[in-house]
């Protein structure tokens, strides 16, 4: 008996078969070609944004905690950062600023400790700056100096630039918090992620 001869499309249609199968476990993955690997949270801010745009608020509060699930997941300092940012964007609408400014201010303060641990001056002072536009001065100062502690291995006038303008900032034109939020030192060593 003879082998019946392979189709010559057969390869041109297992890797169309390949590339759908691939494009789909992206999907699930909440992974992108045009975003950064490792980056799980992105696809949860996006579908969190879709929603606020469309009005449905409970959607979008699932989604940031999708956002917040997948950032704490992530072991990165950019995931909580950019989950503090989206959990400001949810207290903009009526009734969840008492709900959201802490969550972002844990998001935060969750960004600082990971900025901290992977030495990244970056981001602490990402952090600091979300701080101090919170109003929350005293996390905002807590996190300079720890900037100023690590900015003994950088040389990079940006940081240093950054580092001066938020201490200008700081030392008396930026709003008193409102409603409390003031982290200390002791609470930034003793809180986990």
């Amino acid at each position: 008996m003879t082998p019946m001869p392979m189709p010559t499309r057969w390869p041109q249609q297992m890797a169309g078969v390949l590339l759908l199968l691939a494009a789909a476990v992206t999907a699930a993955c909440g992974a992108s070609p045009d975003r950064p690997d490792g980056a799980p949270w992105i696809a949860h801010i996006e579908a969190m944004d879709a929603a606020l745009a469309r009005g449905d608020v409970s959607a979008a509060v699932r989604a940031r905690h999708g956002a917040y699930l997948a950032a704490l997941g992530s072991r990165r300092w950019e995931g909580m950062a950019e989950v503090g940012d989206a959990s400001l964007r949810l207290a903009e609408l009526p009734d969840a600023r008492g709900a959201m400014v802490p969550e972002a201010r844990r998001a935060y303060l969750s960004a600082l400790l990971r900025a901290r641990q992977q030495r990244s001056l970056d981001g602490v002072l990402h952090v600091a700056e979300a701080f101090a536009a919170l109003g929350d001065r005293d996390a905002a100062r807590q996190a300079l100096v720890m900037a100023s502690a690590m900015k003994a291995g950088h040389q990079q006038t940006e940081l240093a630039e950054r580092m001066r303008a938020l201490r200008e900032r700081l030392e008396g034109r930026v709003p008193a918090a409102s409603g409390g939020g003031i982290v200390s030192v002791s609470a930034l060593s003793a809180a986990g992620d």
